[in-house]
């Protein structure tokens, strides 16, 4: 049983853990109802194979396999959103944080130019790579000052229309090209550079302001947050607590991970559950007899194992024909510690703690249903007379 729990639990963890990572993208990506068929039609295969019905579970393994690839047709720039934060996850250094001066120039100037109907947009980068989101973009390569931001902005400067990226506490590049937004229910007000702004911000975890000259209002997007800022003052304590929360220990950021997507992390646990349950509980009705070797283990020192108790055993197997066709059970190996054992005559029962068989897969019988064993001291070698 223990065996048995040992490969169990960590396959369940593993499988829900990447079901959790479908949903979680899938709900980022609107692309929830495909994902869901996707799983609801490899449950319904293995429902049909339950019951041996090998045409109908090809027929939905098919159908499963055509709704991942319109997942990856349609959901594309979604995918490579997903594999640009693995890649950055994977990145085990930091940058570092802006200082907070930076912070006060670039809340001054976006205000100003507020005030003044004046349209701009500026993106803070974060840890994600953004140069494969982008186009265009002219080095400027300069400290962040306010009358810098102002002066790009202007209606006459030719570096007006496009952003600017601040990078590490320096404004690098202007007149950067954005990716649009594909989102649905974006707000009638908000024109090409707030739909720019939206693009980026819901591809990777920058954070991008957004001026509007029409209005004259400052809006804050990161992720799918998108907040209008009132003041100088609220756009400064929303920028510092974003760095805070970004320089909390990993413990924290752990504790996060666990409280947020608890109906996300939910549906995962019983979807696996279910597949768990379909795939491997219930028992088959084909029988197969397999021929395995026997393997002792922990052989006290000075000590030989009767050589007639080193055959095999026939054991017969009882599972699902697609279980027992798929598992790899030709490596099946009988095995038996003898940690504890004293020289003489033993008996050895054999269970399925005894065999390395997969999940789904039972003992029906054992021949012999018992080992008998004879440990005997070893005999001292015989030197050859010269």
């Amino acid at each position: 049983m223990g065996a048995l729990l040992w490969r169990t639990i960590p396959d369940y963890l593993v499988l829900t853990v990447a079901l959790y990572l479908v949903l979680k993208w899938a709900n980022q990506a609107r692309a929830m109802r495909i994902a869901l068929s996707v799983l609801a039609l490899h449950a319904l295969s293995l429902v049909a194979r339950q019951f041996d019905l090998v045409i109908t579970s090809l027929l939905l393994d098919g159908a499963a396999l055509l709704a991942v690839v319109m997942l990856v047709v349609v959901f594309q720039p979604e995918l490579r959103r997903a594999f640009l934060r693995l890649d950055a996850a994977l990145h085990l250094t930091r940058r570092p944080p802006p200082p907070e001066p930076v912070d006060l120039a670039i809340a001054s100037a976006l205000f100003s130019l507020a005030g003044s109907r004046t349209g701009a947009l500026l993106v803070i980068v974060q840890a994600d790579r953004i140069g494969e989101m982008t186009d265009g973009g002219v080095d400027i390569d300069s400290a962040v000052t306010s009358s810098l931001l102002e002066t790009v902005f202007q209606k006459n400067s030719p570096l007006h229309d496009g952003a600017v990226l601040c990078d590490s506490g320096r404004l690098t590049l202007a007149n950067v090209i954005l990716p649009l937004t594909q989102r649905s229910g974006v707000p009638f007000y908000f024109g090409t550079r707030h739909r720019a702004a939206m693009g980026l911000a819901e591809r990777c975890d920058a954070i991008v302001l957004a001026v509007s000259e029409e209005r004259g209002e400052v809006t804050a997007m990161r992720g799918r947050e998108i907040r209008g800022m009132p003041n100088q003052e609220a756009l400064v304590a929303w920028l510092r607590k974003l760095r805070e929360r970004n320089e909390r220990p990993w413990t924290a950021k752990l504790l996060d991970v666990v409280r947020t997507n608890l109906r996300v992390k939910l549906s995962a646990a019983g979807i696996a559950s279910l597949i768990w349950i379909l795939t491997f509980t219930s028992s088959g009705t084909t029988i197969r007899t397999l021929s395995v070797p026997i393997e002792f283990l922990n052989v006290p020192p000075g000590m030989d194992i009767d050589e007639d108790a080193g055959g095999r055993l026939a054991i017969e197997l009882r599972g699902r024909s697609w279980l027992l066709e798929s598992a790899s059970i030709s490596g099946t190996v009988a095995r038996f510690d003898l940690t504890r054992a004293k020289p003489g005559t033993i008996m050895l029962p054999i269970t399925s703690s005894n065999l390395n068989l997969p999940p789904g897969i039972e003992i029906d019988s054992v021949t012999p249903p018992n080992l008998r064993l004879r440990i005997t001291p070893r005999r001292p070698a015989v030197e050859a007379p010269r």
